[in-house]
């Protein structure tokens, strides 16, 4: 690997390190300074309203929505890998649901979960974001998923006590 593609890399990884300090201080007001006009986010697709949304908008929107669902979002890098134009972050998410999250009432618990978030950079802006999260692990401890037979329950409590301790 050259020098100057090194370089590029590492331009790349303190652009995405811009996206989660946006998501852990809620601070979006130089979000089009990283993110790229055409930033398109796959997840937004889920919803008819936020799937109309592209670039800095859609990024605004999704943090203001889930620090609005979550206190105490923190996302905490463990690594960073960069080839090319990509990043892949990987992260560990915690926070505790004290408000709506795309439908899903708080109850108040908190999380932790790993995840991986891959960045896509064209014109030293992020112009797109996938997730691989550990959606079991998030939705159990947000109370939404259990056992589907009793029989089950004293192993997901067991499981789900090894998932806490694990990270």
């Amino acid at each position: 690997m050259s020098t100057q593609d090194q370089t590029e890399e590492e331009k790349n990884i303190k652009i995405v390190r811009r996206s989660f300090e946006a998501l852990n201080t809620g601070d979006v007001t130089k979000a089009s300074e990283f993110i790229h006009p055409n930033y398109f986010n796959p997840e937004s697709q889920a919803s008819p309203e936020r799937a109309k949304l592209r670039g800095p908008e859609e990024f605004v929107d999704t943090v203001k929505k889930l620090r609005a669902a979550f206190s105490d979002l923190h996302y905490e890098e463990q690594e960073n890998i960069a080839s090319n134009d990509k990043v892949v972050s990987i992260m560990i998410v915690t926070g505790k649901h004290t408000g709506d999250f795309f439908g899903i009432p708080p109850k108040g618990n908190n999380f932790s979960y790993q995840a991986a978030h891959i960045s896509r950079i064209a014109d030293d802006k992020i112009v797109e974001h996938k997730a691989i999260r550990d959606d079991l692990r998030f939705m159990m401890q947000l109370g939404v998923i259990g056992a589907a037979w009793p029989q089950y329950e004293p192993i997901l409590k067991v499981w789900k006590g090894m998932m806490n301790k694990s990270i």
